[in-house]
């Protein structure tokens, strides 16, 4: 299936059509005022599918959070690692006491310090430590994976536009023609000035049905630049089209690309998290010895001494029992949600290719089949209309039918497009490592 996708991306890179790799979604970023929109230049770069993935990756405002979650994380690791500080002690002994003990020529003063032998359990919080950061790694890679779909869906919705603008632009066109020819007849005197009348109110028409595509694709452009944090576009025109056929797919090796959905790998990171902290609890619950050792004088006879000496915590290794139990059961929760979300994923691939099979087949239809057979109706219905043999209506038909069959070859294609991201999406494939691999 990769190989399919690449081979399927480099050959729309050759000929320089619309290149669909893959994949959440992001709020309209606030409108300026008409006014602000007439004074604001004109972008005229044209934005590839690459740059808008790309931009939405490096700039996305959301991600930015994961970088200082990462670095918190990566903070906690290190201070797990930090040893308890030692305690230096001075305890003085047999002093202010009655008899031989009333003064300070009895007292014995201890000078000596203290430190917990932690080895293996410092080594247990640093692991438990450093897999939580694994966990935010991952789901940042699920948040990379929906920013590019989103922006995959956002390009594609206003790469639709675009070309709806397209075919409104030559409806619009169209009409014109349709109705300067009709004039002419009216001055021949072959057909009534009610089919002008009717040609100039079709054209009104199709001039505002293509003023609410411009402003659809406007809505578009500024919801996908809003995808790398722009109030306002920095771009002209999306460069592709959705004629770009979509490739065969083979269902079951879809199926089978689910497993490296990121969305199943959190699973299996949180239960590392939980192995780890299992790990931790069974040290803790461990032996800690503590050593003392210090200097001892005597003032009664002015001499020195070494003294040591050793604490063993008693009770039960198993006092962390519950609390490693708890764990474990985690850990075989996580297991059986990962069993559960692979289904699920695995049903809605299947479902997506079923739908994306469709919109294909439709596509094919539409343009080898079902749009040559109404040009060439059309074209025979308006060389008819001249010789007087059909009405304006039938001409009129003949129109609205060719132009609704190429509108429902583009939704169709879009359609198509839609399903292949989210196919994509749900095999964890990364839009930009296939990118760069078709570079």
């Amino acid at each position: 299936m990769r190989k399919m996708i690449r081979t399927f991306i480099g050959q729309t890179l050759l000929r320089d059509r619309y290149r669909l790799l893959r994949t959440g979604a992001v709020a309209l970023s606030l409108l300026a005022s008409a006014i602000g929109w007439a004074q604001e230049p004109i972008p005229t770069s044209r934005l590839t599918f690459e740059q808008a993935v790309l931009k939405s990756l490096q700039s996305h405002p959301q991600l930015a959070g994961y970088n200082y979650q990462l670095e918190a994380a990566t903070a906690r690791a290190a201070q797990a690692g930090i040893r308890p500080r030692p305690e230096l002690g001075l305890v003085v002994e047999d002093v202010a006491g009655t008899g031989d003990f009333n003064n300070i020529e009895s007292a014995q003063t201890t000078l000596g310090i203290t430190w917990l032998l932690q080895g293996e359990l410092i080594d247990k919080r640093i692991e438990a430590a450093r897999s939580k950061t694994g966990v935010i790694e991952i789901q940042r890679q699920i948040l990379e994976l929906e920013v590019a779909a989103d922006t995959a869906r956002y390009f594609l919705q206003a790469m639709a536009q675009q070309e709806r603008m397209v075919l409104a632009h030559s409806a619009v066109e169209q009409a014109r023609d349709a109705l300067v020819d009709i004039r002419r007849q009216v001055a021949a005197g072959k057909v009534p000035q009610a089919d002008a009348s009717r040609a100039e109110a079709e054209l009104e028409r199709r001039a505002l049905a293509a003023e609410d595509v411009e402003h659809e694709l406007d809505i578009a452009k500024y919801r996908l630049a809003a995808q790398w944090g722009e109030r306002t576009p920095g771009f002209g025109a999306l460069e592709g089209s959705l004629v770009t056929p979509v490739p065969a797919i083979d269902i079951p090796q879809l199926r089978a690309e689910v497993a490296g959905n990121p969305n199943l790998a959190i699973f299996l990171s949180r239960e590392r998290v939980a192995e780890a902290e299992i790990a931790l609890a069974r040290a803790e619950a461990g032996i800690q010895w503590r050593i003392d050792a210090g200097i001892r004088r005597l003032e009664s006879t002015d001499d020195y001494s070494l003294v040591a000496g050793i604490a063993i915590p008693l009770g039960s290794r198993e006092r962390n029992r519950d609390r490693v139990a708890a764990l474990m059961a985690e850990q075989n929760r996580y297991r059986a949600e990962m069993n559960a979300k692979v289904i699920e994923l695995e049903t809605r691939v299947y479902m997506l290719a079923q739908q994306l099979q469709h919109s294909r087949h439709v596509a094919e239809a539409l343009s080898l089949k079902i749009i040559p057979s109404l040009e060439l109706a059309h074209s025979d219905t308006r060389t008819a209309y001249r010789q007087g043999k059909y009405s304006y209506y039938e001409l009129v038909a003949a129109q609205q039918d060719l132009i609704e069959a190429r509108l429902s070859f583009l939704e169709a294609q879009y359609r198509a497009h839609l399903y292949l991201i989210e196919i994509e999406k749900l095999t964890g494939l990364s839009l930009m490592q296939l990118s760069e691999n078709v570079k």
